[in-house]
């Protein structure tokens, strides 16, 4: 979690993927403290869906995810995308594999 004057910033350290407190404000509308420290809380307690791409064993990036399905329908070839939780319990989607999902 990065914070500077006007914004607070959460993601996952070395990777791209980050959300805005003040977008997650607009969704719930609640206070930005209390919805960093819910969202904080949801990720922590495993009710958040982490996900994370592999390209060539590599992992490329990791995001909370609230569509695991939509993820894997726009996932490249060589991806390999593998769902889990805070607690590093793995979570299965739906459908493993785009062609799975017709």
């Amino acid at each position: 979690m990065e914070h500077d004057v006007e914004d607070v910033t959460l993601g996952f350290e070395g990777f791209p993927w980050h959300m805005h407190a003040n977008v997650l404000t607009s969704l719930f509308g609640i206070s930005e403290e209390r919805t960093v420290n819910q969202f904080v809380s949801d990720l922590l307690s495993d009710q958040c869906i982490i996900l994370v791409s592999r390209i060539g064993g590599t992992i490329r990036d990791v995001w909370i995810t609230a569509d695991p399905q939509s993820d894997l329908r726009h996932k490249s070839n060589d991806e390999v995308l593998e769902f889990r939780y805070w607690s590093a319990r793995q979570r299965k989607a739906l459908a493993t594999t785009p062609d799975q999902l017709e």
